[in-house]
């Protein structure tokens, strides 16, 4: 127990250190933007484009109201829904696994895991993850009214961002494992399930349709042009899941070795079923993010092959191989994690920062920004320039929006010099209408990782 209290106390350690001393990730501003546009009564897919299904921004509106959409309070946001989806894969892991110190030590190790895979930054998979475990919950209770839950909250999974929908399927399979044997049992469970489903999509997406949103618009939630790693990004995403769960290998191993008696594990096969459908997301693209989805299976998984097999079938060894497979990753996820969080100077980046919102003349009316620069440091004045016409600030435009005619517009442009050499190279027409007739300053940080040159009209 004692192991357990540090590792919690490490995870508490570790989020409240990248709440205040971490540099974000950049999408923060854009979904900070969202959420400021939500608040001003805007109507995603009306107003603005959303990249994703728009449930985590409407979300994040009420803490946003009362504690604002700077890094500190985004962050701080996204660290209580960690820490809530932690006491719900407690919960679960008290519901299928005997030992209760191997619930409690495998909760810390998630916190830790998950503070790796991007845990340091403001991402959505953790709204999906508080629905799709609340359904996961519900649907394991012998009870029609929770089946209908489990369908209300595999809709709000999904309607949190697209990749949730992965929990509906796993719900359907819950119940066809558990009701194989009497299929009018089995029918009559599955069409509850998809009735909850399909009533809040009903209500949900007929709410945004009254304000004016069309269907044609609300199927365009793509997000960015991504492009395809395929295999080599599923590997990748591999790697990163074997980092922080190596049993991995040896897990499977134990249900290949006793397939026939786990069988009729119905959460074990869900587990196991968890982790190939959302690692399918590291097709697209290998973000460490993406893996905090099948995180949760892989540790529910192993927890309950460990309690069976190790604890209860008085295994030492295979419980040895559980604490080692615990400790080696997690101390090299500390080294790496506390890396990230002071290797990335707020304070430095937060001086330039304040030094571009001083050189950008007053009474600009729009400003084009293409710098990580301005995410970071959370320029009061200048933070979020483009934020109430599009909901962004770092000058990227989900696809349809008129960006050139934006930047054309512009009086004044913050741009990092990575961006300069894109548009020498690529726009070198645009890159002239930017310098034409502006002063060029070039402000760079301390360590001369930010390289910002700021266009502005010449007094």
């Amino acid at each position: 127990m004692r192991l357990v209290k540090l590792l919690f106390l490490a995870a508490c350690l570790s989020f409240g250190l990248a709440i205040f001393c971490s540099a974000e990730n950049p999408d923060i501003y854009y979904y900070m933007g969202c959420v400021r546009l939500l608040m001003e009564g805007k109507v995603p897919f009306v107003d603005f484009h959303i990249g994703y299904t728009p449930l985590s921004f409407y979300m994040a509106c009420l803490p946003a109201r009362l504690f604002g959409t700077g890094n500190t309070a985004a962050l701080s946001f996204e660290t209580f829904m960690s820490f809530i989806n932690a006491g719900l894969i407690y919960y679960l892991l008290r519901k299928n696994v005997r030992d209760k110190a191997l619930c409690l030590f495998s909760t810390a190790f998630y916190l830790i895991s998950l503070f790796f895979l991007d845990g340091m930054c403001y991402v959505l998979e953790p709204f999906i993850m508080f629905w799709g475990l609340l359904s996961l919950i519900a649907v394991q209770k012998d009870r029609l009214w929770a089946v209908l839950i489990a369908g209300v909250c595999s809709f709000m999974a999904f309607w949190s961002k697209q990749y949730g929908l992965g929990f509906l399927v796993l719900n359907m399979l819950f119940l066809f494992l558990s009701y194989r044997r009497d299929w009018l049992a089995l029918a009559g469970r599955l069409m509850v399930l998809i009735a909850g489903f399909a009533v809040t999509a009903c209500l949900m997406i007929g709410m945004l349709l009254k304000q004016g949103a069309t269907l044609s618009n609300m199927m365009k939630f793509s997000g960015a042009s991504y492009e395809k790693f395929g295999f080599w990004g599923m590997l990748e995403g591999t790697g990163y899941l074997l980092l922080v769960a190596p049993l991995l290998p040896v897990a499977v191993f134990l249900i290949a070795k006793h397939f026939k008696s786990l069988r009729e594990e119905k959460f074990l096969i869900v587990c196991v079923c968890g982790i190939l459908g959302f690692m399918l997301a590291t097709y697209v693209r290998p973000y460490l993010h993406y893996i905090q989805l099948p995180l949760p299976f892989a540790i529910l998984m192993i927890s309950i092959l460990v309690d069976r097999y190790g604890i209860q079938a008085g295994n030492q060894r295979l419980v040895k191989w559980f604490k080692a497979s615990v400790i080696v990753p997690i101390c090299i996820m500390v080294v790496i994690d506390y890396y990230f969080i002071f290797h990335n100077e707020r304070k430095a980046v937060n001086e330039v920062a304040a030094q571009v919102a001083g050189i950008i003349p007053t009474g600009t009316d729009h400003v084009y920004v293409s710098t990580r620069l301005l995410c970071i440091g959370n320029v009061n004045r200048y933070g979020a320039p483009m934020l109430h016409k599009y909901g962004m600030s770092n000058g990227f435009i989900e696809e349809g929006e008129p960006l050139r005619e934006i930047i054309m517009d512009a009086g004044c442009y913050v741009i990092d010099t990575a961006k300069l050499e894109f548009l020498r190279t690529e726009e070198p027409e645009l890159l002239k209408h930017i310098e034409k007739g502006r002063k060029k300053t070039r402000i760079e940080c301390r360590d001369k990782r930010f390289v910002t040159i700021v266009f502005s009209d010449q007094d």
